[in-house]
């Protein structure tokens, strides 16, 4: 009940998704504003859709973790006809969702997953759709409260995805400030800031659905007019592959464990904050970039490599959709056959994308 409760609105949601990124493109070229980059964007597409066949599982396995919980230890009865019930839950579980999120940035193994999302150079609603593979195994056990206080399972998973979309539309540069909504709703301006790596933008903005958390826990910032966002993670990825864009930080955690001088300071790459070094280390960590010299990740893009990502997509699209609508009737084999096809087929393509031949710089 919980895997086909849970899975089956992603159906009709993704096409729509991708529907709403085709209109933005439209709008910002009829205005003559550059907002979108091909590779850029198809990564973005690819690494959504890659991130639902992976979390088809992670999700289902949370949401049955919950369930059992809330079926032992629920300790009050929710009527899911009382808005009340929707109301509170929703301001709940934004709450638990800031925490999910802050501790995304604040702790490495769990940033290995997060900085996938803003590993993009470009902000706008395709960037929304670049989620990750591999946040589900520590996600879930943040809403356990909501368990714990007996909100029931249906309502903890239509919760989480009006929580999940309404963060979609804040993805964009063609939206201004909203004026009093800025005090208390996240927006496309105070999200734009959450995306920067100026450094007045890191670690700043984490609420999902409302700013109010961020205002309360020191950590809101308004974007500012007399300095342009520069968006992506200081360190580029360049790379154009959904998968490698999932594993890279984790590698570079492997390499820093793994040459740790004593079992502490391992442990200490793992659970302390990005940018942590040892005391009789010189920190590593890179500066806030020049707005006047940052240079985007370019690379050639030929028609081929074009319709190449475009039939990635869209066939990478159909399995997926395929593959939500007859998940619960395939056995364990037939499940893992489909996602190690989508993986397969996701590396490829970014294999290909990634040749020496195709990565001559174009620079903005």
């Amino acid at each position: 009940m919980v895997d086909n409760f849970s899975l089956k609105p992603m159906i009709l949601v993704i096409p729509v998704l991708l529907i709403l990124v085709f209109i933005e493109l439209s709008f910002a070229y009829l205005k003559g504003k550059k907002v979108y980059n091909f590779q850029d964007s198809i990564t973005s597409i690819n690494i959504g859709l890659l991130s639902q066949f992976v979390n088809s599982t992670g999700a289902v396995f949370g949401a049955l973790m919950y369930a059992l919980i809330e079926a032992r230890y629920g300790t009050l009865a929710w009527s899911t006809s009382s808005p009340f019930t929707w109301v509170f839950t929703l301001l709940l579980y934004d709450f638990l969702y800031y925490w999910v999120h802050r501790t995304g940035h604040m702790v490495n193994i769990f940033w290995a997953a997060h900085i996938t999302h803003h590993s993009s150079e470009e902000f706008n609603l395709s960037t929304a759709m670049r989620q990750a593979s591999t946040g589900f195994y520590f996600k879930w056990v943040f809403y356990l409260p909501l368990a714990v206080l007996g909100i029931p399972v249906q309502v903890y998973v239509v919760v989480g995805l009006i929580d999940l979309l309404y963060q979609f539309w804040v993805h964009t540069r063609l939206i201004g400030r909203l004026g009093f909504l800025e005090w208390f709703l996240v927006t496309p301006s105070n999200h734009r800031v959450h995306h920067g790596q100026n450094d007045y933008c890191i670690d700043k903005n984490f609420g999902g659905i409302f700013c109010l958390w961020d205002r309360l826990f020191g950590t809101y910032a308004d974007e500012r007019a007399d300095e342009p966002i520069v968006y992506g993670i200081r360190k580029p990825l360049k790379n154009w592959s959904p998968v490698w864009s999932n594993l890279h930080y984790y590698k570079s955690l492997w390499i820093k464990a793994k040459g740790a001088r004593s079992w502490r300071e391992g442990l200490m790459f793992l659970v302390a904050e990005p940018d942590w070094t040892p005391a009789d280390i010189k920190s590593t960590s890179t500066k806030s970039p020049a707005v006047s010299t940052y240079q985007k990740h370019r690379s050639l893009a030929p028609t081929s490599i074009r319709l190449s990502g475009i039939a990635t997509t869209l066939v990478s699209l159909g399995l997926l959709i395929l593959y939500l609508g007859t998940r619960d009737q395939m056995p364990l084999f037939q499940q893992v056959i489909f996602v190690a096809v989508a993986i397969v087929m996701f590396a490829g393509i970014g294999k290909i994308w990634s040749l020496e031949k195709f990565q001559s710089p174009q620079n903005e």
